[in-house]
Parts: structure tokens; C-alpha cells; sequence
């Protein structure tokens, strides 16, 4: 039933029978209505996340109108475009909601399969095979991070563009406007993330294949030129390597690999049965090519593998090593869509050959996607109670008398300072919390009463091992220093766990802003201890 799918065609071949065409469009209307439904699913379920970690960087520190500020490299990433968009974000809809950015990561994650379905139909893969294909990428729920996290439009935006720009160079004849716009693409994916980089280097490895040395050149010395002038100005102490040897690196590659595709797959033993398909299927379809119809049909797959291996080795230096590295979201999400259209490849050359294989291999495919749509329900919800926490903390905070008393640079959420707070809440982009509890007062008081420094290694006079919870008592300017483990500090009085109490970890100061405060510290790992003043500890 399904092998009158599959039949040949190829776009952007010279005949196209009309049951082809006809096919391709029902194959196109599939995908799209899929892709719509499940990017409304992502927009629901996302709503339950918000913002946090670096979307506060280009939130509170970054500012459109300073070149400066634009260019700064975000951990190594040259992120002026995100940065831009979040601004603009920010002007228009302040924090009041999640979702206008949230739309934006997920219509993003949706072009990038689609641009990925056009490279799999340009190397021949027929209508259906490349549709189911790319619809994996789409409800791939184990990349949840570029599926529900606005502050990965700067990777998957590097992605889209890089893919963009792939398929504009992607032309017989000589240079014409499509490859000055394909470079424009190019450029703006450097504007994104580090991802970009990859993404030159496959269209590089694509053009070279495909159109000759001078055209790789065209599409990638002037990308490489403005890189490297930016990482010159901005960047070349920005990136910071995790140390290990070359083996550790060449690990994280493999495995990093492996646990893309073994998170596609969701069962034990998939990853190894993929890479038998791939390698077979690469071998079926492109074993017996003339060099010409390998330029046109597999360049494009070819270099997006190589760009899998390009990918890793890149992020291996400041990421190898790290515990669960391997398996981060982001990280195996743009692996798996550099391995598809292979993939597609090798799957479809296979059900060519081998009509009876056309159900397991569609079968093999598929089998992880319900497992994968489970994945992204699981990971909003487990995020879901600490984001209405903190959103509430972070609404109630600048709305305390107390705002109004400590030092605008003060920091009572990292990243965030009370200035920026009282700002934006006077400004209407940060709206008000509803009811506050006595407890939530007392809490959120306590974050505005504690300002949060990096420990510095002086002899303290009294240190504590927290096995059980310790009263602490601060005079302005008095601090102590957490020497190990993560302490959590708890009002003496009103407290709950409806509040989002601050913890304070290893390596981290906490001193006094305000004339006298008084709190609970609970040790939150097994071996917290805490170091100051010998009073300071009340008996």
C-alpha cells in the first residue's frame, strides 16, 4: 500500500509525471497541516514555561541603541539578531505574556523542517518519504529546548538561515541573485549563534561538491572574513573551553550522535539500528552515481552529515566534559536535523530497492514520535510550578516598600536587578502579581534585604556544617560565604512553600543591604557549609 508513495521523483528534474506532482502536493498538504497543528500543540503546552536563565541578559542588559551592547558575544555567540528581536519583543509586549515570544521559537522550528523536506525532495527522496521525515524533526519532543525556550530562536535561527542559504546556492549555471541572497541569509545566520558557523562550512563542503571551488569560496570567505573581524573585536575572551583531551572530545561527538538518534528511535537498541539504515541506505542510493548526479543529489545531504560532525566537534570545546552534555536537548536536536536528510536518503533508497521493506523502515522511523510528543508534555510540566513561582516573585518584587529603599544595582533574581524591576513596572511591560501572601512578602523581602557577591577566599572566624537548618543574623554590611553545598534561607517567620525562597551556592557572598534581617538557612545538598562571623550564627 504505501510503495505507491514512493515512487521516483525528483525536483527540479526535467519530467515530472502529473501522478507525481499530484502526489507531491498531497504530500506537501499533509506536512503543512501537521506542522500547523502540532506547532499550535508546542504554543499550548509552551505556555506553561517562561522566561529565565540568558533571555535576562538580552532582556535587562542589552539595549538596541548601543553598538556596543549589540555586539558584546553572548558566551562565546554572536547573538545581535535574537538580541534585536527581544528588544523589540520587550518594547511591544513587556513581560505580560510568554507566548508572542514562544511564537516565535516554535514557527522557526517548524520552517527549519520544512526547509529540510525541500533539501530531501531536491535529492531525490520522494514526496512521502521526505514528508514523514521532516515531521519526525518537527515532533522531535526530546529537543524540547528549541521546541518551547524563545532564547533558541539564536541556534535554530542559525539553523533556518543556514538552510536557507543552502538551498538558495543550490543551482546550476553561474552566479546570480540567488546565491548574493543566499549570502545574505548566511550573514544573518551569523548573526544568531555560533551554529552559523556550521552551517557556512556545510554550504562551503555542498558548493564545492556541486559548483566548483570559486563558488565555495564566493559562499564562504566573505561569511568567514566577517566572523572572524567580529570574534577579533568582540569575542576572543568571551569563550571559555572545558580543558579535556582529544579522545574526550571525539567521545562527545560519538555519543552525542548516538543519543540524537537513539532519542528519535525510543527504544533500546534504536540509535544502532538507524545507523545500520543509514549506512546501508547511503551505500544503495549513491553507490553507482556519476560524479554529476552525486553533485546534484547528494551534495546537499552529504555536507548537512558532515556538518553533524562539524557541529559537535565545535561545541566539544567548551562543552566536552560536562556532566550530561551529551544528552542536552539543544544540543542532539541540531544534530538530528543535520543527520535527516541522510537519512531521508538512505530510507528512501532502501523502499526503492526493496519494496517489502517500505513498512518497517516507515515503522522505524516512526516509532519514536509518541514518546517524543510525551517528552515535551513532561518537560513543561515539570517546569511549569517553578515558572508561576518565580514569574510571581519576579511581578510582586519592584511592588514591595522596601524597592524603594535598597540599591537600584542590587540583584534579588539573577540577572535582574531592582532598578530594571522598578522600571519596567512603572512602565506597565512588567504587570502587577495579584494577591501577594504574608509568606511571599516575607520572602520576597528577604531576596531585596541580601545582595549576592563572588566569595573571596579570606580566613573566616566561625564556619558552619548545615545538617540541620541554622538561624542567621545580619547586620548591614555583615556577610557569610557559602564554603560548600547550596543553602536556602527561609524568613524565621510566615514561611511556605507557595514562596520561591533564594538559594545561595558554593562560591557565592551573601551580605546585608538593610539595617538588620534575620532568616532560616537550610542546607539544600548533604554537605552545605556556611562561613562568617561567629555572632552572626544565633545559638
Amino acid at each position: 500500500m504505501f510503495a505507491r508513495f514512493v515512487r521516483p521523483v525528483v525536483v527540479g528534474f526535467d519530467a515530472v509525471s502529473p501522478v507525481c506532482v499530484s502526489s507531491d502536493r498531497r504530500a506537501s498538504g499533509v506536512f503543512l497541516a501537521a506542522g500547523a497543528l502540532a506547532s499550535c500543540f508546542y504554543v499550548g503546552v509552551g505556555r506553561r514555561t517562561w522566561f529565565r536563565n540568558d533571555e535576562w541578559d538580552f532582556l535587562t542588559r542589552r539595549t538596541a541603541g548601543d553598538l556596543h551592547s549589540l555586539f558584546k558575544a553572548h558566551f562565546g555567540h554572536w547573538s545581535t539578531l535574537p538580541i534585536l528581536v527581544y528588544r523589540f519583543l520587550w518594547w511591544t509586549f513587556g513581560l505580560r505574556s510568554y507566548v508572542p515570544y514562544l511564537v516565535l521559537i516554535v514557527a522557526l522550528h517548524f520552517l527549519a523542517a520544512w526547509l529540510l523536506r525541500c533539501i530531501m525532495r531536491r535529492s531525490g527522496v520522494s514526496p512521502w518519504v521526505a514528508t514523514i521525515a521532516a515531521l519526525v524533526f518537527v515532533l522531535f519532543g526530546k529537543g524540547h529546548q528549541d521546541l518551547v525556550w524563545a532564547f533558541q530562536i539564536t541556534q535554530v535561527g542559525s539553523l533556518t538561515l543556514g538552510l536557507t542559504h543552502l538551498l538558495l546556492a543550490d543551482h546550476d549555471g553561474p552566479v546570480d541573485r540567488r546565491d548574493w541572497f543566499g549570502l545574505a541569509a548566511g550573514f544573518a545566520g551569523l548573526l544568531c549563534s555560533g551554529v552559523a558557523v556550521t552551517m557556512v562550512i556545510v554550504v562551503g563542503i555542498a558548493m564545492l561538491v556541486r559548483r566548483g571551488w570559486r563558488v565555495a569560496l564566493l559562499h564562504t570567505a566573505p561569511l568567514g572574513a566577517a566572523y572572524l573581524l567580529w570574534w577579533a573585536t568582540s569575542a576572543r575572551d568571551a569563550y571559555t573551553t572545558s580543558g579535556g583531551s582529544l579522545s574526550s572530545k571525539s567521545r562527545f561527538v560519538v555519543a552525542t550522535v548516538l543519543n540524537a538518534l537513539r532519542a528519535m528511535s525510543a527504544f533500546r537498541g534504536g540509535q544502532w539500528i538507524l545507523v545500520a539504515l543509514l549506512v546501508v541506505g547511503l551505500v544503495v542510493a549513491w553507490r553507482g552515481l556519476t560524479w554529476p548526479e552525486f553533485a546534484r543529489r547528494g551534495a546537499s545531504p552529504f555536507a548537512l552529515l558532515i556538518g553533524a560532525g562539524v557541529f559537535l566537534a565545535i561545541t566539544s570545546v567548551g562543552r566536552a566534559g560536562l556532566p550530561g552534555a551529551t544528552y542536552r536537548s539543544r544540543y542532539i536536536d541540531i544534530t538530528l536535523a543535520l543527520v535527516l536528510p541522510a537519512l531521508a536518503v538512505a530510507a528512501d533508497a532502501l523502499i526503492r530497492r526493496w519494496r517489502v521493506l517500505a513498512v518497517p523502515v516507515v515503522v522505524v522511523l516512526l516509532l519514536g514520535v509518541p514518546s517524543n510528543v510525551r517528552a515535551v508534555v513532561d518537560y513543561t510540566k515539570s517546569q511549569a510550578a517553578d515558572a508561576r513561582r518565580y514569574r510571581h516573585t519576579l511581578f510582586a518584587l519592584p511592588r514591595l516598600p522596601l524597592a524603594t529603599r535598597v540599591p537600584r544595582s542590587l540583584e534579588p533574581l539573577t540577572g535582574i536587578t531592582i532598578g530594571w524591576l522598578r522600571a519596567g513596572a512603572a512602565s506597565g511591560r512588567i504587570p502587577a502579581p495579584g494577591t501577594v501572601t504574608p509568606s511571599e512578602a516575607a520572602t520576597d523581602g528577604l531576596r531585596l534585604s541580601l545582595r549576592t557577591s563572588t566569595s573571596h577566599s579570606r580566613r573566616a572566624r566561625s564556619c558552619r556544617s548545615l545538617t540541620t537548618p541554622v538561624v542567621i543574623r545580619l547586620r548591614r554590611g555583615e556577610r557569610i560565604a557559602i564554603a560548600r553545598g547550596t543553602m536556602r534561607a527561609v524568613p524565621t517567620a510566615g514561611a511556605s512553600d507557595q514562596a520561591y525562597p533564594p538559594e545561595y551556592a558554593r562560591g557565592v557572598a551573601v551580605t546585608a543591604v538593610v539595617p538588620r534581617v534575620r532568616f532560616r538557612a537550610e542546607p539544600v545538598a548533604r554537605d552545605t557549609r556556611v562561613c562568617g562571623p561567629r555572632r552572626v550564627f544565633a545559638s
